[in-house]
């Protein structure tokens, strides 16, 4: 979600438009790439942008619009003169920190040439989505968070965890290059689909770690194929929803359904970020922040957001049979300690660690968080 400013400078155009379409957003930086080298007029915009569609052009111009990153005189297809703000000036420099994550953008979805035997009872899906393979070395697979991707989620960590481990993780519908999803998601077909890539790129048994949704997910994929996954890491999650979920989660997906990212970037940024991080934010990183998570949210959002309310894993909790770590953060708005202890207590041996984040370590203590993880996985991965 929110981004700190990274010292290197973009050595290439294409950085900027490469870590947007990391994060599914890829018409997103290439309006915000064209608009920083001068100002534009809608028509000019129009035939500057190869491939894009004039519906798309102009819903991608409200969303920035609206979010502040763009200024005009009038909504298209009017002459108006469109112009970065100087929060859209800012908003450059916070991409830099994602020049490393375009080195990892999702592959689509492919056919592994190595073999790997059969060993689940249960029937695997054809791998369909899109997903990151990389590194080497026993096998852990990803499960992101609602309204992210992989990259979104795991960004800043991806190459640590990469350096001990070969990493798998999969875009949900609407994130990354995943399409979007006609029919509500399914716990079962998103865990199903984990396993199945990590099969496709030849792992037979892996880890899984899980952020937020993606716990619930990785809960699944232990469930439902207990002789794949050798260990569990379970981020900032949930068995069900609580009370406070209830009423959080309506509101983040009527937010994402009404199109005003500048609102719904407001209200995550609030939610998200612990007390410590968002209090230590000067205005001006605090509105650059907002900006980046505006321009960010995945397409999918909506279909993600109508899922997490009806997700509950407490009948898998008792059978899982894998070393399980529960990693509470302890200044969570959206999942409670309460959730993440029910976790810990109901999983069998399970242990259970903090880390003093709100519900974005991978923003807030990402190095921290990245050790939790490899220190555990260490001790359990095949």
């Amino acid at each position: 979600m929110a981004a700190r400013p990274h010292p290197l400078p973009l050595t290439a155009d294409a950085d900027l438009i490469a870590a947007f379409e990391v994060l599914g957003q890829k018409w997103t930086g290439v309006i915000l790439h064209t608009l920083a080298t001068r100002p534009a007029r809608y028509g000019e915009l129009s035939a500057a942008i190869e491939h894009i569609s004039t519906k798309v052009l102009a819903d991608r111009l409200r969303e920035l619009v609206g979010a502040g990153l763009v200024t005009h005189a009038q909504l298209p297809p009017g002459p108006a003169t469109y112009t970065l703000t100087a929060d859209g000036r800012a908003l450059l420099p916070a991409l830099e920190q994602l020049r490393s994550w375009s080195q990892h953008r999702p592959h689509p979805p492919r056919h592994s040439s190595r073999k790997a035997t059969p060993m689940s009872a249960r029937t695997l899906p054809e791998a369909t989505f899109a997903r990151t393979v990389l590194g080497s070395g026993p096998g852990l697979a990803l499960a992101h968070g609602a309204g992210s991707s992989v990259a979104g989620t795991y960004g800043p960590i991806l190459d640590g965890l990469a350096a001990h481990h070969t990493v798998v993780g999969v875009d949900y519908p609407g994130s990354g290059d995943t399409p979007r999803s006609a029919t509500p998601l399914s716990l079962d077909d998103l865990a199903d689909q984990l396993v199945a890539a990590a099969v496709a790129e030849g792992l037979e048994t892996f880890a899984v770690s899980g952020y937020s949704l993606g716990g619930p997910v990785a809960i699944r994929a232990a469930a439902r194929h207990p002789e794949r996954v050798t260990a569990l890491v379970l981020t900032a999650t949930f068995p069900h929803r609580d009370n406070r979920l209830a009423l959080a989660l309506p509101v983040w997906r009527k937010l994402a359904e009404s199109g005003n990212r500048a609102l719904l970037a407001e209200y995550l940024t609030m939610m998200a970020l612990g007390a410590d991080a968002l209090e230590a934010m000067p205005d001006e990183q605090l509105q650059q922040a907002i900006g980046f998570t505006a321009a960010s949210v995945a397409e999918g959002t909506p279909e993600h957001a109508e899922l997490a309310p009806r997700v509950d894993v407490r009948d898998d909790l008792p059978g899982i049979q894998a070393p399980t770590l529960v990693i509470s953060t302890t200044q969570d708005r959206f999942t409670s300690t309460r959730l993440h202890r029910q976790l810990a207590d109901t999983i069998p041996h399970a242990q259970l660690v903090e880390i003093a984040t709100g519900h974005l370590p991978m923003v807030e203590r990402p190095e921290e968080w990245r050790q939790l993880i490899t220190d555990f996985l260490k001790q359990h991965s095949a």
